[in-house]
């Protein structure tokens, strides 16, 4: 996928854009293989979510009968793995989800799916943390994440971190799932809005300065800090000593990030 970058900065009033036929008996035979394939149960990734909340889900699809069906977030350590949340469900076809406070400790989780058919499914494993989350009203991980390189970053070149404002993580949030539902990747929507105009909408008064940063593509946090401080545009706004606080808004349809910078 192209990875995108845009950049976009605000300095006062001051805008710029840097086969064989079969017996009766074999029929029914055959289409009870094929029922018995199609059941199956899936396990999904784990996920945190914005409020903290490991989320663990299992699936039961393409069954014809009712059965209890598990599932199990679990975290891989050394020696035999713990099971730290489970829950079960009599379901025919459906999903059941267990929840896991998130810690600021990064640790590694999976999920298992099973039925007393003998289906099962295990997930991949994936490392969670949700470090910073409180400070920034809801953030992600991904989004903490962001801000902390960012801050790095800044301090490295002399100028102070970045406070996570929740009402501009708002303005970053709405502006990413926009572009996300409706197919855009641009710092003005297709109604005009402005970085700026998403910002006072969010709260964020009185505002004195302010810049955003846009991206598409990039999977992770520190891919697409790496990007922006790689581009001149966004390295300027990511470095403007100016800026006081910070939002941050990933969709992972894209994914799209936005990240707004401002001072009161």
């Amino acid at each position: 996928m192209r990875r995108q970058l845009q950049a976009l900065a605000c300095l006062g009033t001051l805008a710029a854009l840097s086969s064989v036929p079969a017996t009766p008996a074999a029929a029914e035979q055959t289409s009870q293989q094929v029922s018995q394939q199609a059941c199956r149960v899936v396990a999904a990734k784990p996920v945190a979510d914005a409020a903290g909340v490991i989320r663990g889900t299992a699936r039961r699809t393409g069954c014809d009968d009712r059965a209890r069906l598990r599932v199990r977030i679990k975290q891989a350590v050394p020696g035999p793995d713990r099971t730290l949340k489970s829950g079960s469900q009599i379901v025919a076809n459906g999903r059941i989800t267990a929840k896991l406070r998130c810690s600021a400790t990064p640790r590694r989780f999976y999920v298992e799916a099973l039925d007393h058919r003998g289906g099962k499914s295990t997930s991949g494993s994936v490392l969670l943390s949700c470090e910073g989350r409180p400070a920034a009203g809801g953030a992600s991980s991904a989004e903490s994440e962001v801000v902390r390189l960012t801050n790095r970053a800044r301090t490295a070149g002399g100028c102070r971190p970045l406070t996570h404002d929740p009402k501009l993580r708002l303005a970053a949030d709405r502006h990413s799932a926009d572009m996300a539902a409706r197919r855009y990747f641009d710092h003005t929507s297709p109604g005009g809005r402005s970085a700026g105009d998403r910002i006072r909408s969010a709260g964020f008064a009185p505002v004195r300065t302010w810049g955003e940063n846009i991206a598409m593509g990039q999977r992770t946090a520190a891919q697409v800090v790496r990007g922006w401080l790689d581009s001149p545009g966004h390295r300027r706004n990511i470095m403007n000593c100016s800026f006081t606080h910070i939002g941050v808004g990933h969709h992972a349809k894209g994914p799209h990030w936005t990240q707004v910078f401002a001072a009161h």
